[in-house]
């Protein structure tokens, strides 16, 4: 079947980083099928480096708002942290229609229940219509890959980056990490607090990879800063990237730094799931959000979970991380 042509494309991805990763499969499906499209995605000022990862994506001209920055955002994010969907899509779509009012594309893809009044389309397919149409998966990335299935269009499975995993790894200093000896990453942050881990597992964790030969590098943000102070400690096998005012690495440089690691462990963030798009194992640590749907798609059978028990990662034990680190190595 002859796929009729698009030259502007609209995906209105989810905002996160992993977001982002989760719809690599269904990005480069529609380069495969539309390949003189340019794919646009709204996203925040903030979050703009996300789309410098996947290589051949545009931002909209307007960016989306954060939360300090516009009131529809800062109550979208209120309804989304206390679990109100219905709220949160209701503001999602005054969000979309004011900050994209006017433009114009020839295809829409809205992984949401509603669409985009405010511009010129000729064809929106939302999560109704994948409903109607096919099953678009339970796992994020199989639910984008089913506008793919909906389409009629080929289904690249790929996770591909836009940059050469296997540079040097520079820190924003300039100064390079070496990666003679193998190491394991520990992600520190995550967006939510009832998604952290405690130091204490963290620190076990290190000193478990030092006494079996192992490097350990320490990514967070700002926010990390004291936990990856007492994680350290007098721990001489560990290096720690975390800076008092922010990261020590862009996301292309964390991107290398997972890439060419032994491991990389974390709880559900887009430092995971960036991490598990390179091809590196991955471990991930789940509490509040379900592995099943959020899980690191190409590490799913990696995964500590207390999703199905108390949602509580807090209560995951460092022995069942090291129990896994043993399995994965």
């Amino acid at each position: 079947m002859k796929i009729p042509q698009k030259s502007k494309i609209l995906y209105t991805s989810p905002r996160g980083i992993g977001d982002v990763m989760f719809s690599l499969p269904l990005l480069h499906s529609l380069r495969k099928a539309y390949p003189e499209a340019t794919i646009y995605l709204p996203i925040p000022r903030d979050k703009v480096d996300a789309l410098g990862l996947v290589g051949f994506v545009q931002r909209t001209p307007r960016f989306m708002p954060k939360p300090s920055e516009d009131t529809l955002a800062r109550e979208r994010w209120a309804a989304s942290a206390n679990g109100d969907t219905a709220e949160k899509y209701r503001l999602e779509k005054l969000i979309f229609d004011k900050y994209l009012a006017g433009e114009s594309y020839d295809l829409a893809l809205v992984p949401k229940n509603f669409r985009i009044d405010s511009i010129s389309c000729p064809e929106q397919i939302n999560d109704e219509d994948l409903a109607k149409s096919c099953n678009a998966g339970f796992h994020m990335v199989d639910r984008f890959l089913g506008f793919a299935r909906h389409l009629g269009i080929e289904e690249v499975l790929s996770f591909e980056l836009g940059f050469n995993l296997n540079d040097e790894i520079k820190l924003n200093s300039g100064w390079n990490i070496s990666t003679q000896e193998p190491y394991i990453v520990l992600n520190l942050g995550a967006s939510l607090d009832k998604k952290t881990w405690p130091v204490e597992g963290y620190s076990d964790t290190a000193k478990w990879c030092t006494k079996n030969g192992l490097r350990v590098i320490l990514v967070g943000d700002k926010e990390c800063f004291d936990s990856s102070l007492d994680i350290q400690k007098d721990n001489k096998g560990i290096f720690n990237s975390v800076l008092r005012d922010g990261y020590s690495l862009n996301l292309e440089n964390y991107g290398r730094l997972a890439a060419q690691s032994t491991a990389v462990v974390g709880v559900d963030s887009g430092l995971l799931h960036l991490a598990d798009a390179t091809g590196t194992k991955v471990i991930g640590l789940y509490g509040p959000t379900s592995p099943e749907r959020f899980g690191p798609y190409n590490n799913r059978g990696n995964v500590v979970s207390r999703h199905s028990l108390d949602q509580n990662v807090k209560n995951i034990s460092s022995s069942e991380v090291t129990k896994k680190l043993e399995d994965v190595l």
